[in-house]
């Protein structure tokens, strides 16, 4: 799966979980380097949708009220 198939299946799981896409997360252990994730009310329907479509390895944070799930596999190379 390339990596514009990646976000596209992304985007569709944002849709459902009714999350954002974050183009430019840097997580735990990243060391700056940027990921997409998304914005979200609650971290594992997220994972699971995306699991269900092939993104797997995710990790989250919470954020204050919200949570990020990313993929750090999945970089944002903008």
């Amino acid at each position: 799966m390339n990596l514009e198939e990646q976000i596209e299946i992304l985007n569709e799981v944002a849709n459902i979980v009714g999350g954002e896409i974050y183009k430019g997360y840097s997580g735990r252990g990243m060391y700056g380097a940027r990921c997409y994730g998304i914005e979200c009310d609650e971290p594992i329907p997220c994972i699971e949708q995306a699991a269900a479509n092939g993104i797997t390895r995710a990790n989250y944070d919470q954020m204050g009220l919200q949570y990020i799930v990313y993929w750090p596999s999945i970089r944002n190379v903008d």
